[in-house]
């Protein structure tokens, strides 16, 4: 039998809910959580489509009744490892990313944003933090990418995926909201969604091309002028 089972964040919230049979002891959540490894790293080299119970126990070197008994299909495994990437996304690349920036636009205060040229400082600044980021994940963390575009691919056929995909740019977007509306922005719902919108252009755009060929002064002048037409300089 299947549990949902919802595991807490750091901070008390909700986190994704999991799916699959929960793990009763240490030793059996070692290898439940090898087995999702194993389903991501399938993922990445060969795509969704090429997760199966037999090609993931080979793959997380356990017996084959290790996957049918920790996951009941295919689906309740590959929603779990998408569950996982969320947490460790959030975790070690989208939080610390929010600690940064909230550190830097807090040197400024409001006062200060009213006047022009101290929002194109921030602005700058943004960019470049902005372009460090992606950078980062291109040269980094670049499997990372490649998963969250076959998960949100895979999401589009599969209702079952979507509300997990959905949860995932909205933890995404809410980061972005938060900081819109410290810098009073006219409507930091949509203002969000279009700089989010923005990141997935660029990484797409640099995934598309020759790894390792980032073109970092583009990147910093698109970011800047989605920033400015957010922040409201001429």
């Amino acid at each position: 039998m299947t549990d949902t089972n919802t595991r807490k964040t750091a901070a008390g919230e909700e986190s994704v809910a999991y799916r699959g049979r929960r793990a009763a002891r240490s030793g059996s959540e070692q290898r439940r959580r090898a087995i999702l490894e194993a389903t991501l790293r399938i993922i990445i080299r060969d795509g969704i489509r090429a997760v199966r119970h037999r090609a993931v126990a080979k793959e997380a070197g356990v017996p084959l009744s290790a996957t049918t008994y920790y996951f009941k299909d295919i689906h309740d495994l590959i929603a779990d490892t998408f569950t996982l990437f969320v947490e460790s996304t959030m975790g070690q690349l989208i939080d610390p990313v929010w600690v940064e920036i909230y550190q830097f636009t807090s040197r400024y205060t409001p006062e200060q944003l009213r006047e022009e040229s101290r929002r194109l400082e921030l602005i700058a600044g943004l960019a470049k933090l902005s372009a460090d980021f992606i950078e980062r994940e291109l040269t980094l963390h670049r499997e990372h990418l490649l998963a969250e575009r076959a998960f949100m691919q895979a999401a589009v056929g599969d209702e079952r995926l979507r509300e997990q995909a959905l949860r995932f740019r909205g933890k995404v977007i809410e980061g972005l909201v938060a900081f819109c509306a410290l810098l009073g922005t006219v409507d930091p719902e949509l203002d969000a969604e279009m700089i989010y919108d923005t990141f997935l252009m660029l990484e797409l755009e640099n995934l598309l091309g020759p790894e390792g060929s980032f073109d970092r002064a583009r990147a910093e002048r698109v970011m800047a002028h989605r920033m400015r037409l957010v922040v409201q300089v001429a």
